[in-house]
């Protein structure tokens, strides 16, 4: 078969109004789950970072303070630069080369946070607000029972992502897969607004993803 191009769109709008109301997430906090979200991953080598991350975060200090500190830390350490990596990069070269994209700083909080013992997990999102728009990437903790939005590049509001996939990392939520044959992708449009004005995102409150 000759090879064609393939053209896909879709529209969607979401209502995120009827947010779960805490404490409907309590599965999450299942043993299994806390192990899955704790282990190394493929992009998030935890287990190769645990040195330092002890060292600069320490394990005593309460989930959300130290959560805290390593959003800070990678905010002002890493620097954002689009194109600097490539899809081969993990969260250690991000941590050794000092910059990265989205997904780098996702991949980075995650394996810092899997390191001092708390729960993480890489998730995509449509991000309203970013610019240039975007597929974002950002993560999540694990804290009493619920999963909290943390993003590191600080490039859109928390409160007006719609989340696309959610695993371990970007290995499981690829936006798109290719089962068989070979594809090249072309271009990529996407686009994410909100009705009304942004939010205004306070860094140092608590947000869930819808």
């Amino acid at each position: 078969m000759r090879p064609r191009r393939l053209s896909v769109a879709y529209r969607a709008e979401v209502d995120t109004t009827d947010h779960p109301a805490a404490g409907d997430n309590r599965a999450d906090s299942s043993d299994l789950v806390r192990l899955i979200y704790l282990r190394p991953s493929r992009y998030c080598p935890s287990d190769h970072l645990v040195g330092f991350a002890v060292s600069e975060f320490g394990t005593g200090l309460p989930t959300r303070d130290r959560v805290a500190s390593i959003n800070h830390w990678i905010s002002t350490r890493v620097g954002y630069v689009a194109g600097s990596s490539t899809v081969h990069d993990s969260a250690e070269n991000t941590l050794l080369t000092g910059m990265g994209t989205c997904r780098d700083f996702a991949h980075l909080g995650v394996a810092l946070c899997r390191a001092v013992g708390i729960p993480a997990r890489f998730t995509a999102v449509y991000a309203p607000g970013l610019s240039p728009m975007d597929f974002h990437a950002v993560f999540e903790t694990l804290e009493d029972g619920q999963w909290w939005v943390h993003d590191a590049t600080m490039l859109a509001p928390r409160q007006a992502m719609v989340r696309i996939a959610t695993g371990r990392d970007a290995t499981d939520a690829a936006f798109a897969s290719i089962t068989r044959g070979v594809a090249t992708l072309e271009t990529v449009g996407i686009t994410a607004t909100v009705t009304g004005d942004l939010p205004v995102d306070d860094r140092a409150l608590l947000v869930r993803l819808p």
